[in-house]
């Protein structure tokens, strides 16, 4: 079932979807009977949606036959390279 995603296209959706958390476009408003308002997002937090997407594009990259490997972020300091 997997197999049938199309991840490339999740991707856009969730970008979408995040840009609209960004710029308030997820957010709903309701009047109260007094009135007041009150506002509230509507749908998953940032954090999740950025996890999703970064999980999205990581496969669209493999099923487009890209390379998946990611680059190096931390290089250790060997042995001999210590001043002291």
């Amino acid at each position: 079932m997997a197999d049938n995603i199309d991840w490339c296209d999740l991707a856009r959706k969730l970008r979408a979807t995040k840009m609209a958390m960004l710029t308030g476009g997820m957010v709903k408003k309701s009047s109260l009977s007094d009135g007041s308002s009150v506002e509230w997002a509507v749908g998953s937090s940032l954090e999740e949606v950025s996890t999703a997407l970064a999980e999205a594009e990581r496969m669209c990259a493999a099923q487009c036959g890209e390379t998946t490997t990611p680059k190096r972020a931390r290089y250790a300091i060997s042995g001999r390279a210590r001043p002291y």
